[in-house]
């Protein structure tokens, strides 16, 4: 197996871990049923959401691309995006720089050009969820130390890449270190294409996307626990559980935020009354891993066999003959 399935497979073991060790941690019994009881049409529906939520996902990143001057057709650039997708059980999804591998080699353009895009992909993903999470952080305690702290980590970041004398500067101190001094022209090249993304009205646009989209997810979610029986469970709540967690996932870096999302999601479902039962929690915290990461896993690994046929197909094919 190449590095890439590698780390596929770890991620999914690692998977396969937790997910043991939740249903042995609560009633595997109780889990199970509630599992097996699950009506496959809300799940479907789930399904769906999450799907709209890959569609915006994609106009951001098919924006991103025409913005650093790239004619990538939609078709060509919709099966890279869903590609990587297979690596969002990466820590903090920076595996997704797949991606601009895929650009390179299938349309021959630089991956430090494209590169920025997956930067600009986390910290807009993170700004739509603080967005969601922020209209409930007032009114529910949980996860609001990390909430703070991450909000200004971000915010930080993307202060400071827009300040191209601190970047310089750093990238100058960096250049006399031998391995990162020899890659000094390609970090130009991609600090030039991060500047072109994190432009205020860019910003505006595409964290709005980035809220949209997950608020999809969000939507999906409320729809499960509902189906499990928190009818009294406002939208307003479910919303604040789902891009909380996720929040928390995503700066844990750990592969797919495995464990922290699972455990904090079961955690607060139960503190803030949602259900009585841990095995309920539990089953919810299932279904909607199941429907946004391990769906979208599945929906990469299928892109990437499709671009590996159809890129190995392009590469083969006789150039037509010239009369």
């Amino acid at each position: 197996m190449n590095k890439l399935e590698r780390r596929i497979l770890w991620g999914v073991i690692l998977g396969v871990i937790i997910y043991a060790a939740i249903g042995l941690l609560t009633d595997a019994r109780s889990l199970a049923a509630e599992l097996l009881d699950f009506p496959l049409r809300t799940f479907a529906g789930a399904l769906g959401l999450t799907l709209v939520n890959y569609a915006l996902r994609f106009l951001k990143w098919h924006y991103y691309l025409r913005r650093l001057g790239h004619r990538v057709e939609w078709l060509h650039s919709l099966n890279v995006f869903l590609a990587g997708l297979v690596m969002s059980v990466t820590p903090g999804k920076v595996g997704e720089v797949l991606k601009s591998l895929l650009l390179r080699d299938s349309r021959g353009i630089p991956a430090a050009q494209t590169a920025p895009i997956v930067i600009a992909e986390r910290l807009t993903d993170l700004l739509g969820l603080f967005v969601i999470a922020g209209v409930g952080i007032i009114s529910f305690d949980f996860g609001r130390p990390v909430f703070v702290a991450s909000l200004i980590v971000v915010a930080a970041s993307i202060l400071f890449l827009q300040q191209p004398r601190l970047v310089t500067g750093l990238l100058d101190l960096w250049q006399r270190f031998p391995v990162v001094g020899s890659m000094r022209p390609k970090l130009d090249e991609a600090y030039a294409s991060m500047r072109r993304l994190l432009t205020l009205p860019v910003l505006a646009w595409t964290t709005l996307l980035s809220v949209l989209a997950w608020s999809m997810e969000a939507l999906a979610f409320y729809w499960i626990l509902v189906t499990l029986g928190a009818s009294e469970t406002t939208l307003y709540l479910a919303f604040f559980i789902y891009a909380i967690t996720t929040i928390l996932g995503a700066v844990s870096f750990l592969p797919g935020g495995l464990g922290v999302t699972e455990g904090s999601m079961i955690g607060v479902l139960l503190l803030s009354g949602v259900f009585a039962a841990q095995s309920t929690a539990a089953a919810a915290t299932y279904l909607i891993r199941f429907a946004t990461l391990w769906f979208g896993v599945l929906v990469g690994f299928v892109a990437l066999i499709v671009f590996r046929s159809t890129h190995v197909q392009s590469v083969n094919s006789p150039e037509p003959e010239v009369e």
